[in-house]
């Protein structure tokens, strides 16, 4: 598995990749991940117990894909005897290149688009569409994990026998429901207030996901005349404003400390969610994301911006409401109705987390494409 970010840089299609990891390794499969190294210096290394190659590249290049190219087409050619499967998370342009390897070393290659109107926009109007688009033309399969996403690929002209839909996956077994009583023990161990319910946030503090937009709201109109308090978690921005929106958002929450809390991310996040009553996403593009999954799985409604990848999962009056992006009189209207009936919202959302998300099942329909695509290479 190729991704340009994994840990210890934060990142959910990272998540995604080890949670998948995970599944496949208990089925008997051995995963190995590549990946850049952001300090240019090459290290290997491991995480929950996969190992990791961080490549060596020139972290000050103009063109910085030559030298990630250069380095991965080194270590595939060594680990080539190893390797069946060429799995990249992500299809930007630098993940792309896997196409083009995988052909030289007869290796089989998906790529998976994490984020709608991202990791395809290259693809028109973009000096480099005419490479990128040949790289994903040899590449055997793309993995579209929503609709939105499904439907950009064959938008942009890629082979429709080669897309497969295959949604991100959810841990029901760690993400899981807890009743009021141990609501409220969480949200005390957490130091929360415990006494009211509980909007939580969860997701990197970025512009994407109007985070800053949420809780300038959230201040001016009061938690919107509710006694909800509004807990945001989540890890700094990478991009260059990442510190100061972060010095922001904690600024807002010492001066509201009665409507606001913010914490950096958690790695036991499981626990913020069995504190919560309900999840307010108001992201305005996504792939399929985790955070939804992961509060659906633990029985919360969901208040969601209608915004792509967020709008496949949250449907509203069945396991929430949605509300258009930065209309906080609409985003007032949903959170009321999800407050009206919290707990037959979030069961459902529940039932369908573990029906249609769990991360077995998705490990599943991986194994049919990896299967499909080694016997169609006579592996």
């Amino acid at each position: 598995m190729f991704a340009r970010y994994l840990p210890p840089e934060y990142s959910g299609a990272a998540a995604q990749a080890f949670l998948l990891a995970g599944e496949l390794r208990a089925r008997g499969h051995r995963v190995e991940f590549t990946t850049q190294s952001w300090n240019g210096r090459r290290r290997e290394y491991v995480v929950d117990g996969f190992p990791v190659t961080a490549l060596a590249v020139r972290v000050r290049a103009k063109h910085q894909e030559f030298s990630v190219w250069r380095s991965l087409a080194a270590h595939l050619w060594q680990r080539r005897k190893a390797v069946d499967i060429l799995h990249g998370h992500g299809a930007y342009y630098t993940q792309s290149i896997l196409g083009l390897f995988g052909r030289l070393l007869g290796k089989p290659t998906l790529v998976k688009a994490s984020l709608s109107q991202n990791d395809l926009s290259s693809l028109s109007h973009s000096t480099i569409a005419p490479v990128h688009r040949r790289f994903l033309r040899l590449v055997d399969a793309y993995v579209a994990i929503s609709e939105d996403l499904k439907a950009e690929f064959a938008q942009k002209g890629l082979a429709p026998a080669r897309i497969w839909h295959i949604p991100n996956g959810v841990d029901t077994a760690r993400f899981t429901p807890v009743d009021q009583a141990a609501r409220q023990t969480a949200a005390a161990a957490l130091d929360l207030p415990a006494e009211c319910p509980i909007a939580l946030f969860v997701g990197v503090f970025d512009e994407r996901k109007r985070i800053a937009w949420l809780l300038r709201e959230w201040v001016a109109r009061r938690a919107f005349g509710t006694d909800v308090h509004l807990v945001a978690v989540g890890p700094t921005s990478r991009d260059t404003y990442g510190a100061a929106l972060k010095q922001e958002l904690h600024a807002l929450a010492r001066e509201h400390p009665q409507l606001i809390t913010v914490r950096d991310f958690s790695p036991d996040i499981a626990r913020y969610y069995q504190a919560a009553t309900l999840l307010l996403f108001p992201s305005l593009r996504e792939g399929l994301p985790n955070t939804v999954l992961e509060a659906m799985a633990c029985g919360l409604p969901c208040v969601a911006a209608r915004a792509p990848g967020s709008r496949e999962l949250v449907q509203d009056g069945r396991n929430g409401a949605t509300f258009a992006v930065d209309d906080a009189t609409e985003l007032d209207t949903a959170l009321r109705q999800v407050l009206a009936e919290p707990a037959r919202l979030g069961a459902r959302g529940r039932q369908l987390a573990v029906e249609h998300y769990d991360i077995g099942a998705i490990a599943e329909r991986y194994e049919a494409l990896y299967e499909q695509l080694l016997g169609r290479r006579g592996v």
